[in-house]
């Protein structure tokens, strides 16, 4: 059920703190995947940050920037012997380009804080939207700057079919050799609300999930698993989940409590206050 990955990692970069770490997390994962990494600079078109420049000095200006970004995200990769590295400055609309990176075969790495227009991207509804959007993967990366804690934790729900999601973090949890941490939160106070539309369906979460990890089990013998039912809000559970994790995995098209996660409070919270680096999976 776990395919070995195709294609690049690609990693945008605006020069600032956040992104560098991004760009380490990158080439760490490019590495460990066998894979190329890509390190990419957004250039809006305007001239933002420059009033006074005519915009032909303004462009070049922004471009001599842009080089230096770039060389330095790379000469910070040193001690990643044998990588392949590639440096791209790209002119357009930071969402949109970013979402046109985002291609089922790459891994397209973000920074949770940028600067300028990037931050508003990385902290603001926008970057829900690229993640939710995107054709294919995408890691937010923040954290405590913690060495491997040896865990990848999937985020689990009973109504949506996880292949792809399950698929990339036995994939992670294999390259890692780390234990894969199945998390479902059971919201019992939204589910039993008595403003609920419909009479609720109990069920036993842990056999379900359990059920549900089964073949994951079978198909994947070589990763330890764990399995997890927290009667919690799933916000919460999954924040809690990821002090302990190397990499969050959560699928975009989930339904019900934790289908609120890409365009919702759930998916705001978790990539405001997830301890490691967040991967969002369609």
């Amino acid at each position: 059920m776990s395919e070995e990955p195709t294609g690049s990692v690609i990693v945008a970069t605006d020069g600032s703190p956040a992104a560098a770490v991004a760009v380490r997390w990158a080439a760490d994962e490019a590495v460990l995947s066998r894979r190329p990494l890509r390190v990419v600079h957004v250039q809006p078109s305007a001239t933002f940050g420059l009033p006074d420049v005519p915009p032909p000095q303004a462009e070049e200006a922004r471009s001599v920037e842009a080089r230096r970004i770039l060389d330095e995200a790379v000469a910070q990769l040193s001690t990643h012997s044998g990588l392949e590295v590639t440096t791209d400055n790209i002119l357009g609309e930071v969402p949109r380009v970013l979402r046109e990176l985002a291609n089922p075969g790459d891994l397209l790495v973000l920074g949770r804080r940028g600067r300028g227009r990037f931050a508003e991207l990385l902290l603001g509804s926008t970057s829900l939207k690229v993640a939710g959007t995107a054709k294919g993967p995408v890691v937010i990366v923040h954290g405590d700057g913690h060495g491997p804690r040896g865990e990848i934790v999937a985020a689990v729900a009973f109504d949506i079919d996880q292949t792809a999601a399950l698929g990339f973090a036995f994939a992670e949890a294999r390259r890692r050799g780390a234990v894969l941490r199945a998390v479902h939160a059971w919201d019992t106070g939204e589910i039993f609300s008595p403003y609920a539309e419909t009479a609720p369906v109990v069920v036993d979460p842990a056999n379900t999930l359990s059920e549900l990890m089964e073949p994951w089990r079978e198909a994947n013998p070589d990763v330890k698993v764990a399995e997890e039912v927290v009667g919690d809000h799933p916000a919460a559970a999954l924040s809690k989940a990821s002090e302990r994790a190397d990499l969050l995995v959560l699928g975009t098209h989930h339904r019900g409590a934790l289908g609120q996660f890409v365009f919702g409070s759930v998916g705001h919270a978790v990539l405001h206050h997830a301890h490691c680096p967040v991967a969002i999976i369609p």
